[in-house]
């Protein structure tokens, strides 16, 4: 009996925790820009919404709690964030967007953003203006220099054949 008691109120604990744990979020806004990591030192934040909405967007940059003093949290060094405290400190002033069309863009870009881990937050607005959704994307700037190099694609030459084959064609059509 006492078995059947404990198992019974964790049960209810486990399907109510996670009830009122879960983030409420809005299908119709998607966070399309930053993805998770940004080189350099300018940020195009874009916010797709596919139904008429209002929302407002909101940048943090999170940073460390150390002793008294807020820190930067270094990109380039792997390090965990489950051990950090971490506290977000506002980049821009909120924006408050409303769109009225059925597909519409929020776009805005920020310049001049020292490296480090930002997130970016979505809130979605009712009539009188009260949140009844949120979504938010952490991602990280580093540094232009650090970005990978991805000309290595366009300076291949084509094999002898391939040249062959494209020299023939050339002569045949034209450039």
């Amino acid at each position: 009996m006492r078995k059947r008691v404990l198992a019974m109120i964790v049960l209810v604990v486990v399907i109510f925790g996670t009830v009122f744990a879960s983030a409420v979020t809005d299908p119709d806004v998607t966070i399309v820009s930053p993805g998770e990591t940004v080189y350099g030192s300018n940020l195009l934040v874009s916010i797709k919404i596919t139904a008429p909405k209002k929302i407002k967007v909101y940048l943090f940059e999170e940073k460390e709690k150390v002793g008294d003093t807020l820190v930067s949290i270094d990109p380039s060094v792997d390090s965990s964030l489950e051990s950090k405290t971490l506290q977000s400190v506002s980049v821009i002033l909120p924006e408050t967007y409303t769109g009225s069309a059925s597909l519409q863009f929020f776009n805005k870009q920020i310049v001049n953003l020292n490296p480090g881990l930002y997130r970016i937050r979505v809130d979605t607005l009712d009539a009188v203006g009260a949140m009844t959704a949120s979504s938010s994307r952490r991602f990280m700037m580093m540094e232009a220099t650090l970005a990978p190099s991805s000309t290595a694609i366009f300076q291949t030459q084509p094999s002898g054949a391939l040249q062959w084959v494209q020299n023939l064609l050339k002569t045949l059509f034209g450039n």
